[in-house]
């Protein structure tokens, strides 16, 4: 597999992890508030890193795509912790979340083969 569709992995897992958070975030958005809405944006963030790392997994068979895409949205939440204000439970849980999306993403893969998509 060669290395420019490794990459192009990462772009399009990293792109699919932003519309899924996107995605969570907006149907919270004035819908529910207070730590509600930041227990939504949390679990959005671990559907990104499923929905974004099994991405990068199956389109090119190499897991540290899957991992490059969850060490992206990983810096992009803390310059997002530095921007607006949260609860201080809310690093933690972001943190777990994330890992636990990448996970399970990992598993699932494996669970079907691992196999790159052709």
């Amino acid at each position: 597999m060669s290395m420019g569709r490794k990459i192009l992995a990462v772009v399009l897992g990293t792109v699919t992890a932003g519309l899924a958070i996107a995605g969570v975030e907006m149907l919270a958005h004035g819908r529910i508030t207070g730590d509600a809405l930041f227990a939504a944006v949390a679990a959005g963030y671990g559907l990104g890193a499923f929905g974004g790392s099994l991405v990068a997994f199956r389109l090119s068979g190499a897991r540290w795509t899957a991992v490059a895409v969850t060490g992206i949205l990983a810096l992009l939440a803390i310059g997002n912790l530095f921007a607006l204000p949260h609860p201080m439970w809310f690093v933690p849980v972001a943190a777990v979340t994330l890992a636990a999306g990448h996970a399970a993403a990992i598993a699932v893969s494996r669970r079907s083969g691992g196999q790159a998509l052709s």
